[in-house]
């Protein structure tokens, strides 16, 4: 009696993980577009301004969406600058770039979010202590 209700259990969960949407060929995709992997993200001074710059880089994937942004620290958390969304493709950055004014040194990063199949993730930049103007 357990060794049938045990098999018959195995069949249930196998053909529930065939139903589900996406969940084969969105794991393969995760397994080979892994963020921690093939996602790039930094942040640069360039004259006055910040630029943040990020994207997929060896990716079997060819498009996916994304949002980047600029944070800047602000006494107790990030205030996002520049928000930017769209699709990009592999092998290609997209940037989002932010006038920096004043005298004052700033701390700065980028961060971007994106998914890839049911698997939503961000990653940031480390930041940089920059004087602005």
């Amino acid at each position: 009696m357990r060794k049938t209700l045990a098999t018959a259990m195995a069949a249930a969960i196998a053909a529930t993980a065939l139903l589900l949407p996406g969940s084969a060929s969105a794991q393969e995709a995760a397994a080979t577009c892994d963020p921690d992997k093939h996602v790039r993200i930094h942040v640069q001074k360039r004259g006055n301004f910040i630029d943040g710059l990020g994207g997929f880089f060896n990716c079997d994937q060819a498009t996916t969406g994304y949002t980047i942004k600029l944070q800047e620290w602000k006494t107790l958390a990030w205030k996002d600058h520049v928000v930017r969304s769209g699709v990009w493709r592999t092998n290609e950055y997209a940037v989002t770039t932010y006038t920096c004014n004043g005298t004052k040194s700033k701390k700065w990063r980028a961060l971007i979010k994106s998914g890839i199949g049911t698997r939503a993730w961000i990653k940031t930049s480390n930041s940089i202590t920059v004087s602005c103007g």
